[in-house]
């Protein structure tokens, strides 16, 4: 893990009660956030892996589900107010690092619209975040989603249709190479029959199972 501090950022999540103020400080190794609308506005994020305490995690699951603000900090970039909206959801987890007495503790939280791009979830859905851009990988990802019936070939030119129609966007990351896919099945499907109409993709000739070659850390 040589340089790992230098791929680190952090997430800091402020309440003031009455003259009270809690402050709480904890590293971060996942980010993916839409980059905001307006210059000092703040950016919709749709996911973070942070590591920390008991109380410190604790209190940061209680801050996602009530919609709150925070602000994250990321090589390259200024520090930026993020907030992961309504109906986001937390997984808590340990990891056991040797020399420490104890575990540190894992979240991870993510956008409702986040989830919502698992297979099955939202089949009429017209955003897709995806956490890489590798163009195997948003194809896959994209059939997964929709049903699309394709092979791994179609991934090149699949991935410069969407470039080509201003229908992928990148998106700011941290540990990853997020994008934001924008369209539906039906419009998907369109652009693959008429690619099959104009010979820019083929169904290949032999019949057995299809291999997916994926990005190590892409899920």
């Amino acid at each position: 893990m040589k340089n790992a501090n230098e791929r680190f950022g952090s997430l800091e999540f402020t309440k003031q009660v009455k003259d009270a103020t809690t402050r709480i400080r904890v590293y971060m190794d996942r980010l993916i956030a839409e980059p905001p609308k307006e210059e000092r506005g703040s950016a919709a994020a749709h996911f973070f892996s942070i590591l920390g305490g008991d109380a410190e995690v604790a209190a940061l699951w209680a801050a996602v589900t009530e919609g709150a603000f925070f602000q994250a900090r990321f090589p390259g970039r200024p520090p930026i107010t993020i907030s992961l909206g309504p109906e986001a959801q937390c997984f808590r987890g340990s990891v056991t690092i040797q020399g420490r007495n104890r575990p540190v503790r894992h979240l991870v939280a993510l956008s409702a619209e986040l989830v919502k791009t698992r297979p099955g979830a939202d089949g009429e859905g017209k955003r897709t975040i995806l956490y890489d851009d590798d163009p195997a990988f948003v194809l896959y990802r994209l059939s997964r989603r929709f049903g699309l019936p394709v092979v791994p070939e179609w991934s090149t030119w699949f991935k410069r249709e969407l470039e080509r129609r201003k229908a992928i966007e990148p998106l700011w990351g941290l540990g990853c190479s997020p994008v934001l896919v924008k369209g539906n099945k039906e419009r998907f499907l369109g652009w693959i029959g008429k690619a099959l109409k104009q010979g820019l993709v083929s169904i290949p000739e032999s019949n057995g199972s299809v291999l997916w070659r994926l990005p190590a850390n892409s899920w």
